[in-house]
């Protein structure tokens, strides 16, 4: 099954950064440690897992579910969405969590109670992807008019727009220390872009180029000074978040790169494709150290601890599979 985007968006199926150290010896070695197949009805598009150790899961089956990250068992089914759940994601404390759909809603769920906290409507693709601001205060949406939107957690009321390019807004992230929120867009007879702003004043910072189809995922590095992307030209691109530099560009997978992930340390950095694999880059030892087969259709979602030693993917297949260091 192909992903449901926006049918316009179907045209087409160095030096070490300054936040890691010389001390690396050897690549970690990660092993699949659990799979939970058939964890949806339907394909799974997006992953979070909580400062809690919760893992949070929305589906193309309309619902969002939450596991125990440790043992995989399922803890809620979180009903309401009247469409596919196109994405979700936890706030640092662990104690929320926030989806979007394809009904244009976005619904804000209580993991303590394991219950729906808010609904807020907004008009249809205005809400395609969101993510919680550091300090809990804020959710970030990306929209199919390019401009990102901005929520607040307690009201539910719209408090500021970030202007786009008029490029769909396919990806969103804030940048751990709060100052910034960058975009991953649709691409376009010149080329796709991401955009980074200052959240205090609302202005586009930085225009970075260099991908040549839509980038459909976006992370941030752990000290906030570089961004990782993935675009539908196969390839991952590290920026300098703060200078605006290319730092490189990782290539590996045969089909678009449909998420990114980076650890807690910023050694690893984990991609999904529509090829079905994962990838785990060490980005000390510059290189893939690993390829995970285990998926039978696109890898959409994926998702680290808050410790770095383990991590999720979640696919087109209906399956969860958890990765961990042979060490954790």
């Amino acid at each position: 099954m192909l992903f449901l985007f926006p049918i316009h968006l179907f045209i087409h199926p160095p030096h070490k950064p300054e936040f890691l150290t010389s001390h690396h010896i050897m690549p970690a070695q990660f092993v699949t440690s659990l799979t939970k197949d058939e964890a949806h009805e339907d394909g799974i598009w997006s992953v979070s897992w909580s400062s809690k150790n919760q893992l949070v899961t929305g589906s193309l089956d309309n619902t969002v579910r939450v596991w125990d990250a440790e043992n995989g068992e399922l803890k809620a089914t979180l009903t309401g969405h009247n469409l596919a759940v196109n994405s979700v994601d936890t706030n640092v404390e662990g104690t929320l969590a926030v989806s979007t759909s394809l009904d244009s809603q976005i619904r804000i769920w209580d993991l303590e109670q394991l219950k729906q906290q808010k609904i807020i409507d907004v008009g249809a693709a205005e809400a395609w992807t969101a993510k919680f601001s550091p300090d809990s205060k804020h959710i970030v949406t990306g929209s199919s008019s390019g401009n990102l939107n901005q929520f607040s957690v307690e009201s539910g009321e719209k408090v500021q727009t970030f202007e786009g390019r008029g490029k769909f807004a396919m990806c969103v992230a804030y940048s751990p220390n709060g100052e910034y929120v960058a975009c991953g867009t649709e691409s376009s007879s010149d080329s796709a872009t991401v955009l980074l702003f200052d959240v205090a004043t609302g202005k586009l910072r930085s225009t970075f180029k260099g991908h040549a189809m839509t980038v459909r995922s976006l992370a941030f590095s752990a000290d906030s000074s570089k961004l990782i992307t993935g675009s539908d030209d196969k390839r991952i691109m590290i920026y300098d978040a703060v200078h605006g530099d290319t730092i490189r560009t990782l290539s590996g997978h045969a089909s678009w790169v449909t998420s990114v992930a980076v650890s807690s340390d910023g050694v690893h950095v984990a991609s999904g494709s529509s090829d079905s694999k994962v990838k785990l880059w060490d980005l000390i030892a510059d290189q893939c150290i690993d390829t995970m087969d285990g998926h039978s259709d696109q890898v959409l979602g994926l998702a680290w601890n808050k410790n770095g030693n383990k991590f999720a993917s979640v696919s087109e297949d209906r399956a969860i599979k958890y990765y961990s260091t042979t060490s954790a």
